[in-house]
């Protein structure tokens, strides 16, 4: 052993047989440790090629005295190394990494100071859940800037920078100048058959294919309104290298159409599309009309949301006549079937018919299947689309239809209430 100053130089070779030099190699030359855990293995290699600390110095381009250091920081911890080794427990090779990783670590420093107590950031960060005209700022929400000031204010801190603020509000994961929609929507707590309808909806989902198999048909249905026939006052730039399409901010608009469809559960098609400048009664009906003639001997499960049209007169008088019912209906709003609107909901609900329609509860049309269908054909088709006249945009949707249902699949539903 060899003393240079006040640092111990060792010589490492009879050390590094029994610690296996093939693991220190391993750290010198790896790619994904802390370059400074490489830089002494390193250290320690060249000590037990009997290089003095100077040497080592010049060839790997650091310090005398960071040699020295490192090297006697191997020598006090030889024996806890060399027990580590001897221990032949499962995850030995993990431990004696991980006891030379610790080994060539920088120590724990105590550091500066915290300028500011975790019970001041606790209340920075109260604050800034609170509202801010609750303090006399004419603000929907919080900023840096007014938060710092705030602080100070109350007597929190007797100052503190918008950076900090910024780093105390990231660290908690309070972003008060963000926000997301939410619907308070009480009647779902209200209800007690809310989540049974749901559970009841997603029940038919999940045996879609095997009721179609059995002649029974699940369909989703709804309306999309108001889909506007636009022209763009220029014709769109193509997408070129580096640079996006460009659309054009102008246009023209040649009117709206309605869009009633139905998404067939099993396989994932669309089936009947009828296209209308009007959404009415009258028209829902026609929309189920059509969709039934071409099943005449089949039985069908339309799922739909509880929209006035979809517990009409004429749709309660349309499944009485598919589904040969001679009973009296009644008079619409004074008795019978027809006298309510939650008489004919029952009426329209009836199990024993051929045709009876599940309605989804009220704000959840989530639970709808064809307002992902919605979603698909607005992102692909009618955002972007450029067309002269309602006619051309009606032949598009039903162009496009005739193209999904190309490739059409199933929905992988898999919430079951």
């Amino acid at each position: 052993m060899e003393e240079y100053g006040n640092y111990i130089s060792v010589a490492l070779l009879p050390l590094l047989a029994i610690l296996q030099p093939h693991r220190w190699k391993n750290f010198s030359t790896s790619y994904s440790m802390p370059s400074c855990i490489v830089l002494r293995s390193k250290i320690i290699l060249m000590a037990a090629e009997e290089k003095n600390n100077t040497q080592i110095a010049k060839a790997i381009g650091t310090s005398y005295s960071t040699v020295s250091i490192w090297r006697n920081r191997f020598y006090n911890s030889i024996d806890l190394i060399a027990q580590t080794e001897e221990y032949d427990g499962p995850d030995c090779e993990k431990k004696l990494s991980d006891v030379i990783k610790s080994v060539l670590s920088d120590k724990q420093r105590p550091g500066k100071e915290p300028v500011f107590t975790p019970e001041q950031i606790m209340l920075i960060n109260e604050l800034a859940c609170k509202n801010p005209k609750d303090f006399g700022y004419e603000l929907s929400c919080w900023n840096l800037a007014s938060l710092a000031k705030e602080a100070g204010r109350q007597g929190i801190v007797e100052s503190v920078s918008v950076a900090s603020v910024q780093r105390f509000l990231k660290f908690a994961g309070i972003a008060p100048w963000k926000n997301r929609y939410w619907l308070n929507s009480p009647e779902k707590h209200d209800d007690p058959e809310s989540f049974k309808k749901i559970e009841t909806i997603c029940g038919i989902y999940l045996q879609a294919a095997e009721l179609a198999e059995c002649g029974t048909e699940v369909y989703s249905t709804d309306e999309m309104t108001g889909i506007q026939a636009l022209e763009r006052k220029y014709p769109d730039k193509p997408v070129r290298p580096g640079s996006p399409a460009l659309h054009e901010f102008e246009y023209i608009r040649h009117g709206t159409i309605s869009l009633i469809t139905f998404l067939r559960v099993a396989d994932g098609s669309i089936q009947s599309p009828y296209l209308n400048s009007t959404r009415n009664e009258e028209d829902f009906c026609n929309a189920v009309r059509q969709l039934i003639a071409e099943g005449a001997d089949k039985n069908y499960i339309i799922i739909c949301d509880g929209l006035n049209t979809h517990k009409s007169e004429g749709l309660v008088k349309l499944v009485a006549q598919e589904c040969s019912i001679t009973a009296d209906l009644g008079i619409k709003g004074k008795e019978g079937i027809l006298g309510s609107m939650k008489s004919r909901e029952s009426f329209l609900m009836d199990e024993s018919h051929r045709i009876r329609f599940v309605y989804t509860p009220k704000h959840s049309s989530w639970v709808n299947q064809i307002e992902i269908w919605f979603g698909i054909i607005n992102r692909k088709l009618l955002k972007k689309g450029s067309y002269k006249s309602v006619a051309e945009m009606a032949q598009s949707i039903l162009n496009f239809i005739k193209q999904y249902n190309l490739t059409a699949k199933a929905f992988n539903w898999k919430y079951a209430g």
